[in-house]
């Protein structure tokens, strides 16, 4: 559930593709005796599964049996949520490709065992409330890229410990605070690429102590924080390559000590003193510069 170098796509087409793969060769038609199934939706079980996928629905429909674990809902024209919508078993909800531009309060809050949230290609999806998201503490993976977000309430993602998977991309944020993943212990990949941030600050990347792959190509980059990547001991691949980066000051990539994979290019570096505590770091470093398989 990755998303590869510069792709805009791979995130949401390949990924998406996947899944739906593995969808078709794990459902198993319900029997009879089953809860009823939503009009124009398909049920299944093992495990519970209600689809209702690119059926132009504009609102979730009504009567989701209670007990289905996962909920496709994808590539249909629904324009809000409510709470009270989705059972307490949800395990999957796929709500990307739609037109959701509200999300009222409360309406994740009674899902305790969720662990995958697709939000993704929201187009009017343009403000989200600071406890959206909270209280979903299995939730690993949370995807919001092409939502057209400028900013993120500070609290977004607070308590949302089990989080593994953020992926932030092809937004038009303008800038990250401080301490905006600081509960994010477990996160292993983030990607915000294809966003409008011009800066790092210091503390930007507090927190994210497992944090392996970090996707920053193609923001209008200009300034990074010489400390903004310290305490990420486990990064092994960054890409900051279509930025705006003209120098490095204060060698920021000394923090790095695993990292493998660095892009770097179609950046308007400066050949001058400038340059020299980049030059170092090359020099004493062995890091790949081609681009890995991201999976």
């Amino acid at each position: 559930m990755d998303s590869a170098g510069g792709s805009t796509t791979d995130s949401a087409g390949s990924c998406v593709g996947g899944r739906l793969a593995a969808l078709l060769l794990a459902l198993v038609w319900v029997p009879g005796g089953a809860p009823a199934c939503p009009a124009l939706c398909t049920c299944y079980v093992s495990p519970p599964t209600v689809s209702c996928q690119a059926n132009n629905f504009s609102s979730v429909p009504a009567g989701l049996p209670p007990g289905a674990r996962r909920l496709f809902l994808q590539n249909n024209v629904i324009g809000a949520l409510r709470a009270g919508t989705f059972g307490p078993s949800t395990v999957t909800l796929w709500l990307y490709s739609n037109n959701i531009s509200s999300i009222q309060p409360g309406t994740f809050r009674h899902l305790p065992a969720l662990e995958e949230l697709d939000l993704g290609d929201n187009p009017h999806l343009r403000v989200l409330a600071p406890d959206t998201f909270h209280g979903l503490r299995r939730l690993q993976a949370l995807h919001l890229y092409r939502c057209q977000l400028a900013t993120l309430p500070s609290a977004i993602f607070r308590g949302l410990h089990s989080l593994q998977y953020l992926y932030l991309q092809e937004n038009g944020l303008l800038y990250l605070q401080d301490d905006l993943f600081a509960d994010l212990a477990n996160l292993s990949h983030l990607f915000l690429h294809g966003n409008r941030v011009r800066a790092l600050s210091e503390g930007v990347f507090r927190g994210l102590l497992s944090l392996d792959r970090l996707l920053l190509h193609a923001n209008r980059l200009a300034t990074i924080h010489r400390r903004a990547f310290r305490g990420l001991s486990r990064l092994t691949i960054l890409y900051l390559f279509n930025n705006s980066l003209v120098a490095l000051p204060g060698d920021p990539l000394a923090a790095l000590p695993a990292l493998q994979f660095l892009r770097l290019n179609a950046n308007p570096w400066a050949c001058d003193c400038r340059a020299r505590p980049l030059w170092a770091w090359f020099r004493r470093t062995r890091v790949h510069w081609g681009a890995p398989v991201l999976v």
